[in-house]
């Protein structure tokens, strides 16, 4: 194993110190990092096997509003200064590319102007698997995005998203479909 594996991954041991104790959070093994991950809340976090918290200039932030939220993170997933906020949950799927996007359950205020400063209603989030998201993306409550999709920079997702597409702008809408056999994982195990 080369030098640099060597010293990524006891950088990810490091920087995954302070959670290693914390019975609401579990890390997968052979977690990579580099100091800028931030964990907070009483919500259970879950990471899988293999996952990449390296980021180059923002930090990633995972935090639960609520003992009951959890926040899941699959395996060869790759965090890159994002950030995901849980009130109940947040899933995101294996082999995904999260650029310095932002997940949310939930909204911090309501929509209605008479119930304005109590938090807006939970509603789980789940990103399903090879989903690629761009940078400056905001993802909202309720949202589901299919396998194989690519989320372009700056979109703002308002409803379900298919699988295998591309889709940008806000609000986001499907610039294109993806070919069948250019996505998936070909990585073997």
């Amino acid at each position: 194993m080369p030098w640099r594996h060597v010293a990524a991954r006891a950088l990810g041991w490091v920087t995954t110190l302070p959670y290693r104790w914390r019975d609401n959070v579990h890390l997968g093994p052979r977690l990579l990092g580099n100091g800028r991950l931030r964990i907070s809340g009483p919500g259970r976090v879950e990471f899988g096997a293999d996952v990449n918290a390296w980021s180059h200039a923002e930090v990633n932030r995972l935090i639960t509003t609520r003992p009951e939220a959890v926040i899941r993170i699959g395996r060869h997933a790759r965090l890159n200064g994002c950030t995901i906020v849980a009130a109940e949950r947040v899933e995101v799927g294996a082999d995904c590319v999260l650029g310095s996007c932002e997940l949310r359950d939930h909204l911090p205020y309501s929509e209605s102007p008479v119930d304005r400063r109590r938090p807006g209603r939970a509603q789980p989030v789940v990103i399903e698997d090879n989903v690629w998201i761009g940078g400056q993306v905001s993802i909202l409550p309720g949202v589901r995005i299919g396998r194989d999709t690519v989320v372009g920079i700056h979109a703002v997702v308002f409803d379900d998203i298919p699988p295998g597409v591309i889709v940008g702008g806000n609000p986001a809408r499907v610039l294109r479909r993806l070919d069948s056999g250019a996505s998936g994982d070909n990585r073997s195990e």
